[in-house]
């Protein structure tokens, strides 16, 4: 069984027995089509850091000694992978943001659409970002113009008007796996005027009215999925004919349309980088961290997670581990899907213009981004000094080429199986390349 530091590897338990193989056959015969997204991910997990993916060779000019740096799968359902590329994000991101109180935001849906969603991906989740942002905008801006009674009368009241700030991210898993799709909203508390000249700072005690803008969430998504399904005919697998799904979606909607549904605001955050690097760690990284799997035995998984039910008391949840892989692959998104949007001030098409009004009228300077973490610099935060040291004579290494083609081939060379790890320290003799060549 593969680990690290005693700690279980997601990679090792779908390799082990051959898991992932069991868990195709186990989806066939109960006639559910595995996504081209997930086989696409869980391939690149697989082969992360083995001789699949090539390696780098790095050569000391002294004594000639040549060190292996596998390559990396840069898959974000990969855990290693994951946390790199969530760190350098997290610090480009930051390096945007205005120096201003924000307010996290957590909206959420009655549980009759998570079906909808879930086989309606791509289509619905546009919808609910677009939702997200135009309720805020409403009781903001007042463009959009507000859906609910009390929203129209209080913009009517309202003298100070202005645009917000808006990062939203969508979550679609919780704490123990289960898809309960959410979306966190990061806005600005306060905004730039509709003129461009001054900064409007939102009440201390609230940034809008929670009543208000829960009506504006519900209206705007009821709104946009019925549109969305009369443009064209959302697809649900439990529904067979086309007359039973329209009926059956319309239904749905007139009934979630007059229930009560839940938004909650936060308490004012004097820094982002807390709700940046909570929005990250779930939206960049696999849906479960490998430090809380606790046991695997090749039949059962055990893990760590938070009973909300019992005020969040840290619990445990034993799985049989196709059921385990179940929960943990449908949380892996679409090719080329976004889970995190903006809107507003920080939108990409008038972020340059507008964050640079901000910035006038607040009295700021923009900080300067960082560039990403090389290689080297994740080894040197990883607490290794010199990673490119030659352990022989101490000189300094340079690249001497890559390694791609055969797993077989390249496996020989290092002295590994093709589909194990490669550690990276790996180290060869002088002439190991020139003697595999020969």
């Amino acid at each position: 069984m593969e680990t690290v530091g005693g700690r279980v590897r997601i990679a090792g338990i779908l390799r082990d027995r051959n898991n992932w193989r069991r868990y195709l056959a186990w989806q066939g015969k109960l006639g559910n089509a595995v996504r081209p997204a997930v086989r696409y991910h869980v391939r690149r997990v697989l082969a992360c850091c083995t001789a699949a993916m090539g390696a780098s060779v790095y050569r000391c000019a002294g004594c000639g000694t040549l060190r292996v740096v596998p390559h990396s799968c840069k898959s974000r359902f990969c855990s290693s992978c994951g946390t790199a590329r969530t760190r350098d994000w997290c610090e480009r991101l930051l390096s945007d943001l205005l120096a201003v109180p924000y307010r996290h935001l957590i909206f959420t849906i009655p549980w009759q659409l998570r079906l909808l969603i879930r086989d309606n991906r791509g289509r619905l989740e546009r919808v609910m970002f677009r939702a997200a942002a135009d309720a805020v905008l409403a009781l903001t801006r007042g463009d959009p113009v507000p859906l609910g009674r009390k929203g129209r009368a209080r913009m009517k009241r309202r003298r100070k008007r202005y645009l917000p700030g808006m990062l939203i991210a969508l979550h679609t898993f919780g704490s123990d796996l289960k898809r309960t799709p959410h979306w966190h909203m990061m806005v600005t508390a306060g905004g730039l005027a509709l003129d461009g000249t001054r900064w409007f700072p939102a009440p201390s005690r609230s940034l809008v009215s929670a009543v208000e803008l829960a009506t504006e969430w519900r209206l705007r998504v009821v709104a946009g999925i019925l549109q969305e399904h009369r443009r064209k005919k959302l697809y649900c697998r439990r529904l067979r004919s086309d007359r039973r799904r329209r009926l059956n979606v319309e239904r749905l909607l007139g009934f979630i349309g007059k229930s009560k549904w839940r938004v909650r605001i936060g308490p004012a955050l004097e820094d982002a980088s807390g709700a940046v690097k909570y929005c990250a760690r779930y939206s960049r990284r696999p849906a479960l961290g490998e430090t809380r799997i606790a046991k695997y035995d090749g039949c059962h998984v055990t893990f760590r997670y938070k009973d909300y039910y019992r005020g969040g008391k840290p619990a445990w949840m034993k799985l049989p581990v196709l059921q385990f892989i179940d929960r943990l692959v449908q949380h892996i998104p679409e090719k080329n899907a976004r889970h995190l949007r903006y809107y507003g001030l920080f939108a990409s098409r008038v972020k340059t213009r507008l964050l640079a009004a901000a910035r006038k009228a607040l009295g700021q300077r923009k900080r300067r981004r960082p560039a990403p973490a090389s290689w080297m610099r994740r080894r040197q935060a990883a607490g290794e000094k010199h990673p490119l040291r030659c352990p022989n004579c101490g000189g300094n290494m340079q690249l001497h080429c890559q390694l791609f083609g055969s797993p077989a081939a390249i496996a020989e060379i290092i002295g590994i199986e093709p589909h194990e790890k490669m550690p990276y320290r790996t180290c060869l003799p002088a002439g190991a390349l020139r003697n595999a060549a020969g």
